[in-house]
């Protein structure tokens, strides 16, 4: 930019020389071709008069007179003028003795003048005066239109030559003082063009360097003046934007920096961009640690890692919750969400963590609380359900009464008993007490052998049972008896809410490092306002039918404890009066 007015005086001055150089050569080929032509009609013309005259006054028979006339009219025309004869001796000629001149009957233009040709051109060196000459010959007629003579008139090319060579020398002088005007003017047009635009370039050189409040000063004028009015209206658009955004960018980092949850941006790459103090306590570690570092070095300690990983990969919002060990125990609720950029790319992950610790040592408090209060009720209702059985021998009277009421007493106690059970199992899962056992399981075939159980259900309600196709095998990391537990609650479900008739579905898909297991049924559903809740203790969308099943509220509330212990998660999609889905997804090797 700092040489762009000499760029252009440049290209401007030598554009015009091209254009000049062409223009100087065709004015001087034109203006050769002209005088070239003119000096062979100033020939024709003499040689026409002075043919004209020899045949009028017959002067072929005075050679002296006429060689004299020849001689005279040269200093008059500045040409040579030859009279040959017929037979091509030469009688007359305006420079030469004729007598030492020789025979010109082989000369071109004389032999096409006595063919009849009204005027003969040739141009050719003179044998004469060795030099290259234009001949013009005509021929001179008597009464009788017979050939009696030829004149000739001929022009020294050399001095055409001299002649042009003056002319263009003269059109060089004048073509180079238009040239070096047009250097000068353009010199001058190209700093008044590029000293405003240097301006605009310091300018926008000063915007990219984040100076804002810099503006082009001066005067222009036209186009050049609004640029400049431009580049000063971009300038103070940018400054104002420039300070909403850091006003904004200000209350932004103010909200995140006094939030509770910590929150964790990771771009598209796996880096993490952004990070807020409750992050950093949470992870133990400060943010020059985890900034511009993958996720996955210090995500695994916590299970972080496998859910960041499982939104990228499924591109859809996940909610788990994490354990951290170090350097205290603490539990996270982790919401976990991809976030787009424009044209809905993908641009990373967005996780906050809300720390659930002091909730889950409260719900712990409770669990305990329920498993003391079972253990208290355990045998109060163990002696109800001896007596029962007691009195349902045949030492009673009054037998049928007494049988109805004590089938009661018994079916209610054996409800307490299960009660207890799924508390005391229920309770245990929370704790993490009861180790897991894990080991390689066929999923499809181990699905059918645990289905096999509920036969008399399915058929006491004729459901149709559709199990996953074993042809294909599916493997697994896992405890089985926590997987049986999971199956027969989610069938149980499945067959206890559905019509009969109706058909429950089992299906099992294996996707990137999940297995998702799925159980459909076409029963009674769930109605929208109680998703959220159906995996809370002891909660019933239907009680009625859940005391006639036999139901004790627990057994969804175990499934996604047991679920969560595998590291997987529990989805369910329902709707009312046409059925409901249960999907389980748990990954196929269990991590440590």
């Amino acid at each position: 930019m700092k040489r762009l007015w000499l760029r252009i005086s440049v290209s401007f001055s030598l554009l015009t020389l091209s254009l000049l150089i062409i223009l100087w050569f065709i004015i001087a080929s034109v203006s050769k071709t002209t005088y070239t032509d003119t000096i062979r009609e100033h020939l024709v013309e003499n040689a026409v008069l002075f043919s004209e005259m020899i045949s009028t006054s017959n002067l072929l028979t005075q050679p002296d007179e006429l060689d004299a006339l020849l001689t005279r009219a040269e200093e008059d025309i500045n040409m040579r003028i030859t009279v040959i004869s017929p037979e091509g001796s030469v009688i007359a000629d305006s420079e030469n003795n004729p007598g030492s001149m020789t025979d010109h009957i082989d000369r071109p233009e004389i032999n096409e003048a006595l063919e009849g040709a009204d005027v003969a051109e040739s141009i050719r060196n003179s044998e004469t005066g060795g030099i290259n000459m234009m001949y013009i010959a005509v021929p001179v007629y008597d009464a009788d239109d017979n050939i009696t003579g030829i004149v000739r008139t001929s022009y020294s090319l050399e001095l055409i030559s001299d002649t042009t060579q003056y002319l263009w020398q003269g059109l060089a002088a004048v073509l180079g003082i238009v040239l070096i005007i047009s250097i000068i003017v353009a010199v001058f047009l190209a700093r008044s063009i590029t000293k405003p635009i240097s301006e605009v370039v310091k300018a926008t050189g000063e915007l990219r360097e984040k100076n804002y409040s810099h503006r082009i000063h001066g005067e222009y004028k036209g186009e050049m003046d609004t640029l400049a009015q431009s580049v000063n209206a971009l300038a103070a658009s940018l400054q104002t934007q420039l300070k909403i955004i850091r006003e904004n960018e200000q209350q932004l980092n103010s909200i995140l920096d006094n939030l509770v949850s910590g929150v964790m941006l990771v771009n598209a790459q796996g880096t993490v961009e952004m990070i807020n103090p409750s992050m950093e306590r949470f992870l133990s570690r400060h943010r020059d640690n985890i900034l511009n570092k993958h996720f996955n070095e210090y995500g695994e300690n916590i299970g972080l890692s496998a859910l960041i990983h499982t939104v990228f990969e499924e591109n859809e919002k996940v909610n788990a919750e994490i354990t951290s060990y170090y350097p205290n125990e603490q539990k996270f609720d982790a919401h976990i969400s991809p976030y787009y950029k424009d044209s809905w790319q993908q641009g990373g992950v967005i996780i906050v963590l809300h720390d659930i610790t002091e909730i889950r040592h409260l719900e712990q408090i409770r669990s305990d609380f329920v498993a003391n209060v079972s253990h208290e009720l355990k045998t109060p209702v163990t002696s109800v359900k001896g007596f029962a059985e007691t009195l349902l021998s045949d030492d009673v009277t009054d037998k049928d009464t007494e049988r109805q009421f004590l089938q009661i007493i018994l079916d209610e106690s054996e409800r307490l008993d299960r009660l207890i059970q799924d508390l005391l199992h229920l309770s245990k899962i929370e704790k993490n007490t009861l180790p897991l056992n894990i080991e390689q399981i066929e999923i499809r075939q181990f699905i059918k052998e645990i289905v096999q159980t509920l036969s008399t259900s399915v058929k006491k309600k004729n459901i149709q049972l559709t199990l996953p196709s074993t042809e294909k095998e599916t493997f697994l990391e896992g405890d089985k008896d926590r997987l049986n537990q999971i199956i027969i609650n989610l069938v149980s479900n499945a067959v206890n809410y559905s019509y009969d008739y109706g058909f429950v579905e089992i299906k099992v898909k294996a996707k990137n490092n999940n297995i998702y297991i799925s159980v459909s049924d076409n029963g009674v559903g769930i109605p929208e306002e109680s998703l959220s809740r159906i995996f809370e203790r002891f909660y019933r969308v239907d009680k009625a039918r859940s005391r006639h099943s036999g139901g004790t509220g627990l057994g969804l509330a175990i499934v996604k404890h047991l679920v969560e212990s595998h590291h997987g998660r529990i989805k369910v999609e329902s709707i009312e009066n046409k059925g409901t889905t249960m999907t389980v997804i748990l990954p196929r090797q269990m991590h440590p």
